[in-house]
């Protein structure tokens, strides 16, 4: 099949770049507008014969002229420029003769305006919720328990949430001649789940209060009836590990709702035993699985410690977790041990803790 040949007529180029939907001009090696397509025209005006930078109403070349760039330099360069309330990406491409000497470059404007309103935006949307994170995290902080003082006990805490918000959370309820005292993880970080540790703060306190004189398990049931009647989306779900303390005889009532850390009794002759509770998480439905309850009793020197997962899963950089045995060996072999140790034992060996971790020690003294 034949073809008629093209001619590379200066009519040709014209017509290619009229049918552009970008902004094109044409500026020769003095700085001066030799061409502007019909985009550039509709948009500006016929600018040919004019300054380059006469389009943007000044009376001398801008500063950073990419124009003069790419001309001198033999390069394209881009730049964004606002002209009245629209704003442009810009790219400026130098032009050659035939013996390949440049002789002006060729300025493509992209209209950019919708695009700038939307990153402005979402760049005020994040500036509302970074506002709003900053909050939550002051907020998850406050409540953060102030630990009392006991005659006998000694009660420490560390908490570290691996972003601004944690999952995590602990709490220690001091009601009359009993302690209550717990660990949390809610599925998840960020927002969502800082926003339910406040709920879960304030359902145990309820709980406890309500039925300390009852059983742990009917405040462990309490917690996940008011977790339902809240109707939280499905995928979020709490585990919890808590513990009431008797101050005068040292008993301790520990209970599990699918948490999946292991209580830790250090005795004063270093013997350590790990307590596993079967039990189902606070949820959107109730399984009826029940709350699994062990006891112990705290003599002088032993130490109870409560953990989230966040302390034994994190990996190094090989992939090793930190897990219970190293857990363990250091709890046996740092002097002094209490709960700032730990974490800072585990960043150590981690360097980057990639997960929330909550830990609680009770020792009677």
């Amino acid at each position: 099949m034949g073809y008629q040949k093209i001619e590379f007529s200066k009519n040709f180029y014209e017509s290619i770049l009229n049918g552009m939907l970008d902004l094109v001009r044409v500026i020769d090696i003095d700085g001066v507008v030799i061409f502007c397509n019909a985009k550039m025209k509709e948009e500006f005006g016929d600018q040919t014969g004019k300054k380059c930078y006469e389009l943007f109403c000044k009376d001398s070349r801008c500063e950073d002229c990419i124009a003069i760039r790419a001309m001198r330099e033999n390069s394209r360069f881009m730049k964004y420029a606002q002209h009245k309330d629209k704003f442009y990406y810009v790219i400026s491409s130098p032009i050659h003769n035939e013996d390949g000497k440049v002789i002006g470059t060729v300025e493509v404007f992209r209209d950019i305006t919708e695009q700038r309103k939307i990153e402005e935006r979402l760049r005020r949307q994040n500036e509302i919720l970074r506002r709003d994170l900053e909050f939550a995290k002051r907020l998850q902080q406050s409540l953060l328990p102030v630990i009392p003082k006991i005659e006998g006990y000694r009660i420490t805490y560390t908490y570290k949430p691996c972003e601004r918000l944690g999952g995590d959370f602990l709490d220690v309820i001091n009601i009359d001649d009993r302690i209550v005292f717990y660990v949390a993880d809610v599925a998840g970080h960020g927002l969502l789940a800082s926003m339910v540790t406040i709920f879960v703060k304030q359902s145990i306190i309820k709980n406890a209060h309500t039925y300390i004189n009852s059983s742990a398990q009917e405040i462990m049931k309490g917690v996940l009836l008011d977790f339902i009647e809240m109707n939280f989306p499905s995928e979020i779900y709490i585990t919890i590990v808590l513990g009431i303390l008797e101050k005068q005889s040292g008993k301790v009532i520990m209970i599990s709702a699918g948490h999946v850390t292991e209580p830790i009794l250090v005795k004063a002759n270093k013997k350590v035993k790990m307590f596993s509770m079967k039990g189902q998480p606070i949820a959107s439905i109730d399984l009826e699985q029940g709350f699994e309850m062990k006891q112990i009793i705290l003599e002088r020197n032993d130490k109870l410690i409560f953990y989230s997962d966040g302390l034994i899963e994190s990996k190094n950089k090989q992939g090793e977790m930190y897990g219970k045995k190293r857990l363990i060996k250091r709890i046996l072999n740092i002097k002094n041990i209490n709960t700032e140790l730990l974490i800072r034992d585990v960043r150590n060996f981690v360097s980057d803790i990639d997960d929330d971790i909550a830990v609680l020690m009770i020792e009677k003294v």
